[in-house]
C-alpha cells in the first residue's frame, strides 16, 4: 500500500516565519492543519 500524501510530506523540514526549522508532520500531529505556500512576486 502506498503512503498517503501527508505521510510523504511529514518528514520534510522548512523554516517557519522566525527562521526555525519545522518538521511539516509536527503541524498535524495532534490536530488537522492547513499548509499554505506563498510565493513572493517582486
Amino acid at each position: 500500500m502506498e503512503p498517503s500524501f501527508s505521510n510523504k510530506l511529514a518528514f520534510i523540514t522548512l523554516p517557519d516565519c522566525d527562521n526555525r526549522e519545522t518538521r511539516l508532520g509536527s503541524l498535524w500531529d495532534k490536530r488537522p492543519a492547513v499548509v499554505v505556500f506563498l510565493r513572493h512576486y517582486g
